[in-house]
């Protein structure tokens, strides 16, 4: 029988922090790539850094290309998402394509409810290039943000499919329990392990908590609804996992090594 006061798991909320960090900026990383590739396809001489981008030169289709890290980050969400479904919920590396596709959603999402009004933004730029009126742009937006509540309610069901036993999924204290570990808590120390990851200004350090307080309340606040739900008791609730530890430390030396200063493609 499950303990109704079981003691908290580092483990679990080192291993989903650290799956948090990398799927955060391997999303927005390929969202700077796609839009580095897009000023390459027009001719433009694109520079790519780690987590911006930046170009020379001039073409007519340059604010449609500002659409296009978006629009990347949305499609690999989606192939991530059809992973997710595919695999196993106790596979060890069922929690790093979660957060990989929810990051995707996340970062990409908020772009498309954000388009209309702020038509300075990458994806509002494209908006513009592609004439989308006010009205449509606002239809576009509510029924985005509908989407994301919803993208957050299923995520809550996957997430608890990882719980080490059913009885995190029927009792309420042992749901949210679990939730607040896997997610809330995981999502604070990921945005803290993020940071060496970005370039100054520090602003730019604000992205992960900003992506984070847009998405991640709604995986948590399901929780209440949640009851009928088989949980597989993943290995990441009882080891670390090296492999996104080797995965991350890679990706750091790759962004402040190679990408740092900036890449022309």
């Amino acid at each position: 029988m499950q303990s109704l006061r079981p003691a908290t798991n580092l483990k679990l909320i080192i291993n989903s922090a650290l799956s948090f960090t990398l799927a955060f900026n391997l999303v927005f990383f390929i969202q700077e790539l796609f839009l580095a590739l897009g000023k390459k396809w027009l001719g433009l001489k694109a520079i790519l850094y780690h987590n911006n981008h930046n170009w020379e030169g001039s073409h007519p289709m340059e604010t449609l290309a500002q659409g296009y890290g978006a629009a990347a980050i949305l499609i690999v969400a989606v192939m991530a998402w059809a992973i997710v479904k595919m695999m196993k919920p106790g596979n060890s590396f069922y929690l790093f394509f979660l957060w990989f596709s929810f990051q995707g959603f996340a970062q990409g999402l908020p772009q498309l409810i954000t388009a209309t009004a702020a038509p300075d933004t990458d994806t509002g730029q494209a908006f513009t290039y592609l004439k989308i009126g006010f009205w449509a742009g606002v239809g576009i937006s509510f029924v985005t943000m509908v989407l994301l509540v919803w993208i957050g309610t299923a995520y809550s069901k996957l997430f608890l499919q990882m719980a080490p036993g059913d009885a995190y999924v029927s009792n309420p204290y042992l749901r949210y329990r679990y939730l607040t570990q896997v997610v809330l808590l995981a999502t604070l120390a990921g945005i803290v392990l993020t940071i060496p990851y970005r370039i100054m200004p520090w602003s730019r350090a604000m992205a992960p908590l900003i992506v984070s307080l847009i998405s991640v309340p709604v995986v948590w606040l399901y929780g209440w609804k949640v009851r009928q739900l088989k949980a597989f008791n993943n290995p990441v609730n009882e080891k670390l996992q090296g492999p996104v530890m080797v995965f991350l430390v890679l990706l750091l030396i790759f962004f402040q090594v190679v990408l740092a200063k900036g890449l022309v493609i």
